[in-house]
């Protein structure tokens, strides 16, 4: 089990991999810009596989750099931390539930976890694969 201390390195790495990573997350959202009649949360499920596949890869290709807790606070903790919308998928499927969208609220829980452990998956696969 890891021991993190809290240092204004870290605080400051994590505050720069955070504001970095809301401005991905905004830029997505605009160039996935399209309208459909469907309630089905995309943005949101594309959102999260991109970032389950970067923290599959990312843990892969930092494990061994000589500065892996300052890249894993400024990428996974900061940037990917900030990326991922995890907290709007939970929302969007309540609400999904709540409008009576029933099927589409689990149909949003079953593609979000397979795709995420898949994009996981495939991150650390192709993580190890570049050598």
């Amino acid at each position: 089990m890891s021991v993190y201390k809290l240092s204004l390195t870290g605080v400051l790495l994590v505050i720069a991999g955070g504001a970095l990573g809301s401005l991905f997350r905004y830029l997505v959202t605009l160039i996935t810009n399209y309208q459909t009649s469907s309630p089905f949360p995309y943005k949101t499920l594309i959102i999260n596989m991109i970032g389950c596949f970067l923290i599959g890869f990312a843990t892969i290709r930092i494990q061994h750099h000589a500065n892996h807790q300052m890249i894993r606070l400024f990428f996974i903790t900061g940037f990917l931390g900030a990326f991922t919308t995890f907290s709007a998928y939970g929302y969007e499927t309540v609400l999904l539930y709540q409008s009576g969208h029933i099927k589409t609220a689990l149909m949003n829980i079953l593609a979000s976890t397979v795709s995420g452990v898949l994009a996981v998956i495939s991150g650390m696969w192709i993580g190890l694969s570049i050598r």
